[in-house]
């Protein structure tokens, strides 16, 4: 059973908030709302955007400073009506439509990617912020990283001596990987917390950030390691797994001539995988049925829970 897109009809009022034209019957994306069409005779995007205003409007506001520095992002585009907009307990926002290529697994676009993620990390603190990361706490961590809920849903899909790992994982999540990741000075900055091939369109000036929605105020080494497990998830072009030795090599070398990492971060970085494949991991096994149904979809979730730490070097 696949997951159908969602029907443009739903969301009428959203469409003539911003006077959109040429809207497809359904969602571009099959897993949220995202539809393209025409705004005053221009190509866009509309999609829905951070789950509070404030939230909406602190990505507007930053996405525009990384324009203004240099880091090919969509910013809202500027209308005579509010973008983004809250309608129906939910925000919207439009977003120029980016004409360019998807990723099709080049060494050249790995490098480009690798090194558009370091330019956004090595911009620090600015004035505008997005919405600060928060540790999740014990008793979060314990239900979002449930590993009786893993085994349920994952045992008739992976091997047993994969799945031993991966509930040993999530088993010393709260009381080994969590801990040791909250109590020490990582830096934070403004980072996109989604940074993957699906969001970026690559023009002939190079990748342009293209959904930056799920961006927070978060350490810039787990945005990182985000990155390493998951840029290839949910891209029909993209090799159906997370990155081998030969294409990591190339996007961390990118990424390091862009941004030193500090001392903390580097010692750190095993346990910042760990988080992920814990967090982000837990949620990708166990979250949709249909994410297992889809060919290639299943065959990165069996390559993503034999992914390890020590797969994803920091050398350049």
């Amino acid at each position: 059973m696949s997951v159908v897109p969602e029907p443009a009809a739903d969301y009428a009022e959203v469409f003539a908030h911003f006077g959109a034209e040429q809207v497809p019957e359904h969602s571009v994306y099959r897993w949220s709302p995202v539809f393209s069409c025409l705004i005053g005779g221009r190509p866009a995007v509309i999609k829905r955007a951070r789950r509070t205003p404030e939230g909406a409007a602190a990505v507007a506001a930053v996405t525009r400073a990384w324009l203004a520095d240099g880091v090919p992002v969509v910013t809202p585009l500027e209308l005579n009506v509010a973008n983004p907009v809250r309608l129906d307990e939910k925000n919207w926002v439009a977003y120029p439509f980016i004409t360019g290529n998807g990723y099709a697994g080049l060494s050249s676009e790995l490098e480009a990617a690798g090194s558009l993620l370091g330019r956004i990390h090595a911009l620090g603190a600015g004035e505008a912020r997005l919405p600060a990361f928060c540790w999740p706490d014990d008793e979060q961590a314990q239900e979002e990283t449930d590993a009786e809920l893993l085994r349920k849903v994952v045992t008739r899909h992976v091997p047993q001596n994969i799945l031993d790992r991966l509930v040993t994982v999530m088993s010393s999540f709260v009381t080994e990987v969590l801990p040791a990741l909250r109590h020490r000075q990582l830096p934070s900055t403004n980072v996109c917390m989604d940074y993957k091939a699906t969001n970026l369109i690559y023009t002939p000036a190079g990748p342009v950030l293209i959904d930056p929605d799920n961006g927070d105020f978060a350490p810039r080494i787990l945005d990182l390691a985000q990155a390493a497990l998951l840029f290839h998830t949910d891209h029909e072009l993209a090799p159906p797994r997370p990155f081998d030795p030969a294409e990591w090599t190339t996007f961390i070398g990118a990424y390091l001539r862009e941004v030193e990492l500090t001392e903390d971060e580097l010692q750190c970085w095993p346990l910042a995988v760990e988080y992920m494949l814990a967090m982000e991991g837990h949620w990708a096994f166990t979250g949709e049925p249909e994410e297992w149904r889809d060919p290639r979809q299943r065959s990165f979730l069996l390559a993503l829970a034999r992914a390890r730490a020590e797969d994803f070097p920091l050398a350049g």
